[in-house]
């Protein structure tokens, strides 16, 4: 009996699973919704590229994407994600959905596990749903109402709003922090309609804004459902009474109806005609995805996400989230997608430039998918909220 004692505690202590299994990046995106041309395949092809570009393995071990889709549903998506983190993922990213970004990065507090999130945007989550364990990469409510809704406001035609909203944690802060922008520029929404996401048929509400004496149409929804209010408002030709902001645009919804959205000012975290850099990268994604199509900056952002966070994992040695937010807090970078990049401690906000664009008319771009022209840069302590006004109570 001793004898076996002693052999049990020199025996050498065998490597667990997980020590030695791959190491896995939950990506989890829209990839049939409203949102999938934005995101969807794309960020797939994006994902993977980086960590092909890595080399495939980190400390030893290789690296897994699996890819989720959370059909824009929040509950649905946090099931998924618990399931893929007690299945051994290391990482959530992407997200693109305010609500499920929400409910994915309540999971990853409370598995101690690390979130990025790429595709959602509002604000709360580096706001009142601030955690340790998810961090906010590419945009947000508050840097695009910063910049579009307050160049809007200040024109003497844009006093007075009238908000199309999609009625789910997205839509509700887009309105909170535009409400908050145009407020300084003694600008005010008059009326907003909440609407289901998804919807197709915005005719009634179209209406309804004509009618309503305001000055400015705020298109505060995203992806297909900016497409739909957006070929909507020509139909209707709310765009001859009233002006129209579109609080959130994306590369694909331009491919989608370039008609409709030439002449546009718009905010973006990225643009894959920006520099080099960024047109080197597009080429190569362009090339992997095929079907001749550019990437959007989600698309880039979750490239660039995953290079950072494997970078950090090489360099603390680990994927235990603790280390490597010790390790990301506070760190400055820049790559083809990020400038001037930064992991901000206080609250995970990850703050870079944003650039104001706008929309070439068809006839006068000079390549295919070439449709924005970047009119300013705007330095990462303008275009997010400052630290001094965060609502973030850090617990950690």
């Amino acid at each position: 009996m001793i004898a076996a004692i002693l052999f049990t505690l020199g025996a050498p202590v065998r490597t667990g699973a997980a020590d030695t299994g791959p190491i896995k990046i939950a990506l989890i995106t829209d990839m049939s919704g409203i949102y999938s041309a934005l995101s969807g395949e794309g960020a797939v092809v994006a994902t993977k590229m980086a960590v092909a570009d890595f080399g495939g393995k980190v400390l030893g071990r290789p690296i897994e994407v699996d890819v989720i889709d959370h059909r824009n549903n929040g509950p649905e998506s946090a099931v998924k994600a618990r399931e893929a983190l007690d299945g051994g993922a290391d990482l959530l990213l992407d997200m693109t959905n305010s609500a499920v970004a929400l409910a994915d990065s309540a999971v990853a507090k409370e598995k101690h596990k690390l979130a990025i999130v790429t595709g959602a945007a509002s604000s709360a989550l580096t706001g009142p749903a601030c955690n340790k364990y998810t961090y906010h990469y590419a945009y947000d409510t508050y840097a695009l109402a910063s910049s579009t809704g307050r160049n809007v406001a200040r024109q003497a035609d844009g006093k007075t709003w009238y908000g199309i909203v999609p009625n789910y944690a997205f839509g509700t802060q887009m309105l909170a922090d535009f409400t908050a922008a145009i407020k300084p520029e003694g600008a005010k929404f008059i009326k907003s309609d909440m609407i289901p996401p998804g919807n197709t048929d915005f005719s009634s509400y179209l209406l309804s804004a004509k009618n309503s004496g305001a000055q400015v149409l705020g298109v505060l929804n995203a992806g297909a459902d900016t497409v739909n209010t957006m070929k909507q408002v020509k139909q209707y030709g709310i765009d001859k009474t009233m002006k129209v902001a579109v609080g959130l645009l994306f590369l694909t919804d331009v491919d989608a109806l370039p008609d409709v959205f030439a002449g546009s000012r718009i905010t973006t975290s990225w643009y894959w005609n920006e520099d080099k850099p960024a047109r080197a990268w597009a080429d190569r994604f362009m090339k992997a995805r095929g079907q001749g199509l550019r990437p959007s900056d989600i698309q880039a952002s979750d490239y660039s996400a995953t290079m950072q966070w494997l970078n950090a994992v090489k360099t603390v040695g680990s994927t235990d989230a603790d280390k490597i937010v010790a390790y990301l807090d506070g760190r400055q970078f820049s790559d083809f997608y990020v400038h001037g990049g930064e992991w901000r401690a206080r609250d995970h906000r990850v703050t870079h430039d944003m650039y104001v664009v706008d929309v070439i008319p068809k006839e006068q771009i000079k390549e295919p998918h070439a449709w924005f022209k970047i009119v300013q840069t705007i330095a990462p302590g303008r275009a997010f909220r400052p630290e001094s006004q965060s609502t973030c109570k850090k617990d950690w």
